[in-house]
């Protein structure tokens, strides 16, 4: 019985196909999404450690700031909200006017 890298290397000097092996090939891809996934999970734990780190460098001086500018927060908070939802709305629609101009 060959293990995976010596099929490989036979399959890749081969002057004609070798016969198919789904047992082989399920390897192959088994072994290629489990790399991607590892990189795209680190990825994803990095960009989340690094807005982690960011939040709350900026949480420390915003909690002094707090207490005396109340109203204007409130206000803040409001306009922040506004324009979230003009911005989302605005990309559902464009989404559906792209899958309707296919």
């Amino acid at each position: 019985m060959m293990d995976n890298e010596a099929r490989l290397m036979r399959a890749l000097g081969a002057k004609i196909a070798p016969k198919r092996d789904p047992a082989f090939t399920l390897a192959v891809m088994r072994e290629a999404e489990r790399r991607r996934f590892q990189r795209a999970s680190a990825l994803s734990v990095l960009r989340v450690a690094g807005f982690a780190a960011a939040a709350g460098a900026l949480a420390i001086p915003f909690l002094g700031w707090v207490p005396g500018n109340l109203g204007a927060l409130q206000n803040g908070v409001l306009a922040t909200g506004g324009m979230l939802a003009l911005v989302s709305l605005a990309r559902i629609m464009s989404q559906r006017l792209a899958v309707a101009a296919r």
